[in-house]
């Protein structure tokens, strides 16, 4: 028995050396490259395109009263007086006296469709600059790692994850499956709950156990979700990583991992938090000399990778359809990323 947990520590030790340390060095020297030669960039770029900047509008201006001569431009001359742009483009000229700015004015417009109170107004517009704050600062210091992670996770998807879903799901029907994952995602209740209480949303947390107490009763375990078919209540997607955010922790870096795939560091500290939330470990649990209890974490494997498969099998074409619809997949599954755990905290 000792030497199979000796060589499962050694084999865990090495796939830690192969897929994090490696990589992380790599990611290291990389990063230093690609800040000297961005840096390098930037000078060369700020040389080149600062000369037409200065000149443009200056001849741009002088063209425009040698044609007019002495004559006044009218209010609604489209050409930026100061030679920024060019006739009827997007900048639009500059507004006199209270007169309001045409792209101002269009974006007021936008602002405003649809809305009818003011409070909903307010907090839509504090959202989106909350929104446009932290797109803007993305961080992402770990990107050449980030990117060798992401291939690592895309060829595991395509030459195994993928194929184990395509016969788990040739063997085994849709009702079946989706049965599957509604007694899943109530085991898990636990976890929902207890973020539910730590944000105080009361109402959620109410809704969890009552969905609990259905779906285990009428629903036969979790097999059937009676509560939300005909009650109503719908699951509330709840985890620690969203907690933190509540109270105001910063998404940290961006980071993808092996195997779990993207996430920050404040959503990886809250993937802790709901591994030790899991009621599952405590289930068949022992106990040491000292009286502490040692944690099970067979079963939350075991589940952690049905979810992963059947979760797959279900959604099947998803990730190629994202994939062929991208421009830089990397770029497009970070963002996408950010704005799906924005959106889930802000709800």
């Amino acid at each position: 028995m000792g030497r199979i947990r000796a060589g499962i520590l050694l084999y865990l030790v090495v796939l830690w050396a192969v897929f994090v340390v490696a990589p992380f060095v790599y990611a290291l020297e990389a990063v230093e490259e690609e800040n000297a030669l961005q840096a390098a960039e930037n000078l060369t770029g700020e040389k080149e395109t600062q000369p037409p900047l200065e000149s443009s509008p200056d001849l741009g201006k002088i063209g425009k009263k040698e044609e007019k001569g002495t004559e006044k431009p009218v209010a609604d001359e489209t050409v930026n007086p100061e030679g920024k742009g060019e006739p009827g483009g997007d900048v639009a000229a500059k507004p006199e006296g209270n007169e309001e700015p045409v792209v101002d004015e269009t974006v007021k417009t936008e602002s405003q469709e649809g809305l009818s109170e003011e409070e909903k107004k307010e907090d839509d517009e504090a959202f989106e600059k909350e929104m446009a704050e932290e797109t803007a600062t993305i961080a992402d210091p770990l990107k050449p790692y980030n990117r060798f992670m992401f291939e690592v996770n895309d060829k595991l998807y395509f030459y195994l994850l993928k194929p184990i879903s395509q016969v788990y799901k040739a063997i085994l029907p849709e009702p079946v499956r989706v049965s599957i994952r509604n007694v899943l995602s109530n085991l898990a209740t636990p976890v929902r709950l207890i973020n539910c209480l730590l944000q105080g949303k009361f109402e959620g947390a109410a809704i969890e156990y009552s969905r609990f107490i259905i779906n285990t009763t009428a629903g036969l375990l979790g097999i059937f979700d009676v509560a939300k078919k005909y009650n109503d209540l719908e699951k509330q997607d709840e985890d620690f990583g969203q907690t933190l955010g509540f109270y105001g922790v910063g998404a940290g870096f961006y980071i993808v991992w092996p195997f779990f795939g993207p996430s920050t560091l404040r959503d990886t500290v809250g993937m802790a938090g709901d591994f030790f939330a899991d009621p599952l470990l405590y289930v068949g649990s022992t106990r040491d000399y000292l009286g502490i209890a040692n944690i099970n974490s067979d079963n939350h494997t075991a589940v952690t990778v049905t979810q992963n498969i059947n979760d797959t099998s279900l959604t099947l074409g998803t990730y190629e359809e994202f994939k062929e619809s991208s421009l830089d997949p990397y770029i497009s599954m970070r963002d996408a990323y950010f704005n799906y755990r924005r959106n889930m905290i802000k709800k």
